[in-house]
Formats: structure tokens, sequence, C-alpha cells
């Protein structure tokens, strides 16, 4: 047996409660998490969980490992440093310094290859300190994400073209990869350069001096802001017969980490998809009389239902009482349409007052109408009252509830048991 604990709401629950929305049928627009199934576990809701079968997009992730390649993929595709000895162009060799070789040339100031030559031109650089930014934005919280970005994306598998769409106008939808905002560090990386001639290493500070305060990377994946400041004064090492140049600097790279971890995964869904709708033309009236006839000859068959349901109370009325009433045969066979005249924006008045109905059938009342404004159906809970006047009718509406008032320049139109 399981014991419940008692879990507080966090910042985001909380400040949901405090939101009133806009429309109450549509609800509250952040997201409604379900309870966790475990007290300290991230909440989780499966409704917002989307499948990623077949899905080409990757998790967009991005390590130390891509910054390191960054500054990489700028010295050798970039920068190509190069010198020239005994007139031959020399490319210079870029490598990251391991602990072991980072080692040895600490200690003996310049670095040997297996055969125990002396490499030079060569440059070796080595990340020294991953330092967090925090004057940018980030994720907030590592369990439950409250930064995203959205990347939209051109292409859709579920907007397959058809002519239904076309024809219909239906908005396609649009894709979204989600991604956390990621945490924006400062990287130190400590560079040694060496040369066999002061002129060789002038001309590569240059060049680096040049670089400096640019984004280094592959255009194709990741850039990043980098900078160097200084460079320290050259040093002339006399190895026996060898004779090396050196020069040590440093290079400041801003840049961002999302790690592909499982609380990352917990964090924020990966895709997100826009809502589709199929949009309907709409036709109108230009005038009072063609809306009028437009509004009898769409109604034709709902009439005809009424006439067929009067005529079965009719049979039942002859069954009842032996006689055929014309009283009632003319009540049950009318059904006019009027026009009605603007008063105000919740009150319209009809020329027409109502028809009683004959005994022994149901006093006439609001059931026994229909009313449009424009077309539009007039839902009988958002109308006031409708009151007979012998020779006129009033129609009070609900402005709140029907959603609008009337104008000036509307077409009422009432269907029923006038006079």
């Amino acid at each position: 047996m399981s014991i419940q604990v008692v879990r507080p709401t966090n910042r985001q629950e909380f400040m949901n409660k405090l939101i009133e929305p806009y429309d109450q049928q549509i609800g509250n627009p952040n997201t409604v998490f379900s309870e966790p199934t475990k007290l300290g576990q991230p909440e989780n809701n499966r409704a917002l969980e989307i499948s990623e079968r077949n899905d080409g997009d990757k998790d967009f992730t991005i390590g130390i490992k891509d910054l390191d390649e960054a500054i990489m993929h700028y010295f050798n595709n970039v920068l190509k440093l190069s010198v020239v000895q005994n007139n031959t162009k020399l490319t210079v060799p870029v490598i990251y310094g391991t602990p072991e070789n980072w080692k040895s040339v600490q200690q003996d100031g310049y670095y040997r290859d297996s055969g125990g030559k002396l490499m030079a031109p060569l440059m070796m650089f080595k990340r020294s300190s991953v330092t967090q930014n925090r004057d940018l934005g980030n994720k907030l919280d590592g369990n439950m994400v409250h930064n995203v970005q959205l990347f939209k994306k051109s292409y859709n598998k579920r907007n397959v073209y058809s002519n239904f769409n076309v024809l219909n106008n239906r908005v396609p939808e649009t894709k979204y990869v989600l991604s956390a905002t990621p945490d924006y560090v400062t990287v130190e990386y400590e560079c040694i350069l060496w040369t066999y001639f002061v002129e060789q290493m002038d001309k590569l500070v240059e060049v680096l001096n040049f670089a400096s305060r640019s984004y280094w990377g592959d255009p194709n994946r990741f850039q990043f802001y980098s900078s160097i400041e200084s460079f320290q004064d050259s040093v002339t090492y006399n190895v026996g017969d060898n004779r090396a140049v050196r020069v040590n600097f440093n290079i400041t790279l801003n840049g961002y980490l999302i790690p592909d971890s499982l609380n990352k995964k917990l964090a924020t869904p990966s895709n997100k998809y826009s809502i589709s709708q199929i949009i309907f033309g709409l036709e109108t009236s230009t005038g009072t009389e063609e809306f009028s006839a437009k509004v009898k000859r769409g109604r034709s068959n709902k009439v005809k239902s009424v006439l067929l349901n009067d005529s079965v109370n009719n049979v039942n009325i002859i069954n009842n009482f032996g006689t055929t009433d014309p009283a009632i045969l003319t009540y049950i066979n009318t059904n006019k349409t009027v026009v009605g005249t603007y008063v105000s924006s919740t009150t319209v008045t009809f020329p027409n007052g109502w028809l009683a109905a004959p005994s022994p059938l149901t006093a006439t009342s609001l059931a026994n109408f229909s009313f449009f404004v424009n077309g539009q159906y007039i839902e009988p809970s958002s109308i006031t009252s409708f009151t007979d006047g012998v020779t006129s009718s009033v129609l009070v509406i609900n402005q709140a509830l029907l959603g609008y008032g009337f104008e000036a320049d509307d077409v009422i139109i009432g269907i029923g048991k006038f006079n």
C-alpha cells in the first residue's frame, strides 16, 4: 500500500490558476499538466506527446565536442595557416592538446614526434575552462523547461496535395520543431604556436589577430563568436642545434549547450502542429427582396416537414373528434414569413400579430416562430421575449447571449404563425 504524499504546486501551476481565459469555451491557453506518477518527477501530460516514428527530424543537441570541432574546422578550413620556408609553402598542422601531449609541451617547451624530431611549424590548442554566461536567457528549470524555441518546417508530409484541399481553401498544417532554450557558456582555449623563424611567426600572428572577434565554425553546422585579446611575447628556444619560436594566446568562445540526455527529453516535446481548418465561402444578397426570396427557398424543405407534421396532427384530430374543423386546418397550414423593422440593438417589431390557436390546440407561443438576422438563425435561448400586440409583434433579444446586437441595415426575418 502506497502512501499519498501532498506535493506543493510549482510556480507555473500557481501562475496558471491566476489566469482568466478570454474565451471560457477554449479555456486556459497555458498547458495544464497531469499529476506526477512519482514524487519528485516532472509533470507529464501524455495528451501532448507526439509520436516520432518515421520522423526525419532529429532532436536538436549541441555539446562541448561541437564547440571544439568548430575551432578545429575554422583553423583547418578557413584560416588555413601556412608559412614559407626554403621557397616552399608549408601548411601549419593543428592538433588538439591531449593531457599527455600538453604535459610534455609544458615540461619541454616544444613538441616532438614519435621519432624525436622537433615539430615546427605547429599549433596546439586545449580547452581550459567552461563558464556559464548568466547575462543571457536560459531554460530556467532543468526538469520542466519554461523557455523553448520554435523552428518552422518548410515542408510537412501531412499536407499532401489534393483537389479537395484546393477547392475548399484548406489551411495547411504547419510543423514546428521545439527545442529547449540552451545554456549559454563562455569557453576558454589555451593555444601554443611554434615556428622556426620570427618572420614566420609574425605572419601567423597577423592572420590570427585579423580573424579575432568574428564567428568561427562550420557555416553548415554551428558558428560561435570568438575573440583573441592578446599574444604573449615571442620566445626563442635554443635546444642543441634546433631553434624554435613560440607564442601563447587564449581564445574566448561564446557558445551554448543543449545536452542529449533524458531530462532534456522530459523537459519539452520535440514537435508541434498548428491548427488546420477548411474555409467555406459565404453567399450574400444585395437587397431585401432577393434575401427574402432566398430565405423562402432555403426553408422550403423545413416548411414541408412542418406541414407534414401538422397533417399528422390533423389526422389525429379527425380521429379523436370525428370531424374536420376548417379553423384547425387553417391554423396548421399557416406559416408566414414577415420582415421586421429595426427599433434598437435589442428590439425589432413585426407588422403582424399572432394567429390565435383554435381549441383544443395549444395556444400560440414563441415555439411557433423562428427568427433570422441576415440569414443567421437566432437561438430561442437568446430571446428575452416575443409579445403579441394584436396588430404587431415585438421581439426582444439578450445581446450578451446572442453575441451581437441588431443594426439598422440588418434584414430580420420572422417565420411562423402570423395573422
